[in-house]
């Protein structure tokens, strides 16, 4: 067994769903999110086509080839439904498009500061317990690990990124609340011995759902609403559809279209994100993080119980609730000498 961000984060928020879930591995009551499977096939799907660009010279990778890694459509037709997507293929492409272009900036950045620059993907980095111990309140006896998606190395500076899957773009207070990115910096630093203030850390946030197809008015033209779903290049396609090469209805300064097209731009299937570590955030997460599993390991050696949480918001939706709370079901029994073990 091991610390990770999301096990300490989970301790931190509830003792009892950490033990359900870390410890005593206790079953689901109820079946889990789609946001998880969403995820995890999403992520190997990028890390695939990464790979591929990383086998090219140039980094181009044909479309044609990115076909082999992206889900038949045949396949998860509960998270289309879910989701509303109707085309794994129309979903992933213009996300690799865009993924690989920011990669390409990413890459450049680092070269220009340390003169080359290596592209992991998908890296496991681990600290020992004696590694941490510099860190913690108590000798640890599990290690820390974290799975990096994304990591730009130089030469004496790195760029860590991660893949995220949701309805809306990550902000500041992601950078100075979330700890997950704050333990890959460590874990980083650790490894690769990049001093903290050259580390960048970063998110690409991904929707999830694709673009949609302009609106066509019946007037024969194509609605202007800047509230659509739609992108740059999906809108200038479709104005070429309808209108040909019109010298008015078109996406040119001055064509009926371009104010359209140009707010259009803000739309993107894919949203990069990234700033230098802020050292002040980084030592306070770092230091409550850790302090956690200090915490852990002493209750594990103490053979201290797990706290549970009463707090209907939060309980009533929990995957762990019939067994933390068995007065919830009929007939309903738990063993509480299985805590201790």
């Amino acid at each position: 067994m091991s610390h990770s961000n999301s096990s300490l984060n989970c301790f931190a928020s509830c003792m009892a769903k950490y033990e359900h879930s870390y410890v005593l591995h206790t079953p689901p009551c109820k079946p889990l999110s789609p946001h998880l499977p969403f995820g995890t096939m999403a992520h190997e799907v990028l890390e695939k086509a990464g790979r591929l660009r990383d086998e090219t010279e140039d980094g181009v990778v044909g479309k044609d080839v990115y076909y082999n890694i992206i889900p038949s459509e045949v396949l998860y037709p509960e998270l289309k439904t879910y989701f509303g997507i109707s085309s794994w293929e129309k979903y992933f492409v213009p996300i690799i498009k865009q993924i690989a272009k920011y990669e390409k900036e990413l890459r450049q950045d680092i070269i220009e500061q340390s003169g080359k620059c290596e592209i992991l993907r998908e890296i496991k980095l681990q600290m020992t317990p004696a590694e941490l111990l510099p860190y913690c309140s108590y000798f640890l006896h599990e290690p820390l690990v974290g799975v990096v998606d994304l990591l730009f190395l130089g030469k004496n500076c790195a760029t860590i990124i991660d893949y995220k899957f949701s309805t809306k773009t990550k902000g500041q207070d992601e950078f100075d609340m979330n700890s997950q990115l704050q333990i890959y910096a460590l874990l980083v630093h650790n490894t690769f011995g990049i001093p903290l203030r050259n580390i960048k850390i970063g998110y690409i946030d991904i929707p999830k759902q694709e673009f949609g197809q302009p609106t066509l008015l019946t007037n024969g033209t194509l609605s202007r609403a800047k509230t659509q779903n739609v992108s740059q290049e999906l809108y200038q396609k479709a104005v070429v559809a309808i209108h040909g090469d019109d010298p008015y209805y078109n996406c040119e300064p001055g064509g009926y279209y371009y104010d359209a097209w140009c707010n259009f731009a803000n739309n993107k299937c894919a949203y990069l994100n990234t700033r230098y570590l802020e050292l002040d955030a980084y030592e306070g997460i770092v230091k409550d993080i850790l302090n956690a599993a200090s915490m852990i390991d002493y209750m594990k050696d103490h053979r201290m119980a797990f706290l549970k949480k009463y707090d209907s918001y939060t309980c009533k939706d929990c995957e762990y609730l019939t067994a933390c709370k068995p007065w919830l079901t009929v007939g309903g029994e738990w063993n509480e000498q299985k805590e201790l073990v």
